[in-house]
């Protein structure tokens, strides 16, 4: 990272630029925006497409042009990402999932500003995905999230939406405004059927559940953590099996797959499986 010597041009040459040419002046909160700004697009440089070794070249100047650069080329082909999966998207009457793409996005791109505060994301994000955000800002979080819908959206369409709809109303009648991730409330009833060896159009009795449970109890008993690694393993063996040509896919899956399995570990311990394994 650049002294404060060498960033304080920078940041007076994007002063400059929004405040035009008849002032520099601008508050102190304005300021720390603008130094946050040059210091995101450093970042990008710093971590982004451009190799590190180039990077470490440039000075500070160099380094946030090439940064906002990245920012711009980020946000255009996040736009494109967005509109080429439009059509296909689906948000199974979930009304947080549908309000950001459906509303959120086209307010993202047009208000992000890139230029003067490309660390800014300004959505919410309140729909639960499997990634972990917290070390992102701006382009690099939204753009994340979008990915991670679309990685989401891609298994659900294995389903059906009429499948998906269905366990889901079978999880909560209320359903559409549940701040869940649909993703994990398919997996989890997935993952029941495939344990019992029933299909996924075969209702699961309660004496399948019974069976179940008692067998994830005794697992957890005898090996500390076991039955969660036996959920784990055949899961994966699911996901390698029907997303074989979708690495991305089964990736996601997987960083979601830990807490389904807690899920329904916790579930069979206090005789509520039927709460995870709904259908």
């Amino acid at each position: 990272m650049y002294d404060m010597n060498e960033l304080l041009p920078v940041v007076a040459m994007l002063t400059k630029k929004y405040t035009g040419i008849e002032s520099s002046s601008v508050s102190y909160e304005k300021a720390n925006q603008l130094m946050e700004a040059v210091l995101y697009c450093i970042r990008e440089t710093e971590t982004g497409g451009e190799s590190l070794m180039a990077a470490c070249k440039q000075n500070a100047m160099q380094a946030y042009k090439t940064g906002a650069q990245l920012v711009r080329r980020k946000t255009e082909e996040l736009l494109s990402f967005y509109e080429c999966h439009k059509k296909e998207f689906r948000a199974y009457g979930n009304v947080y999932l549908a309000a950001f793409w459906d509303e959120g996005m086209p307010a993202f791109f047009q208000h992000y500003d890139e230029q003067f505060e490309p660390q800014n994301a300004i959505l919410t994000l309140d729909y639960p995905i499997f990634t972990d955000l917290t070390q992102y800002q701006g382009i690099d979080r939204v753009d994340l999230y979008v990915r991670s819908i679309a990685e989401e959206q891609r298994f659900l369409a294995k389903f059906g939406e009429t499948y998906v709809r269905k366990v889901l109303q079978a999880y909560c009648a209320d359903y559409a405004e549940l701040p869940e991730n649909i993703a994990a409330i398919v997996f989890g009833n997935v993952i029941g059927h495939v344990l019992t060896g029933r299909k996924l159009t075969e209702r699961l009795s309660e004496t399948d559940l019974q069976k179940l449970s008692a067998q994830c109890v005794l697992c957890e008993k005898e090996t500390n953590g076991g039955f969660r690694e036996q959920v784990g393993e055949i899961a994966a063996a699911f996901l390698e099996q029907h997303f074989a040509d979708a690495e991305s896919t089964r990736q996601y899956m997987m960083i979601g797959l830990p807490d389904i399995c807690t899920r329904i570990a916790t579930a069979s311990s206090y005789g509520n499986l039927d709460k995870v394994i709904v259908l």
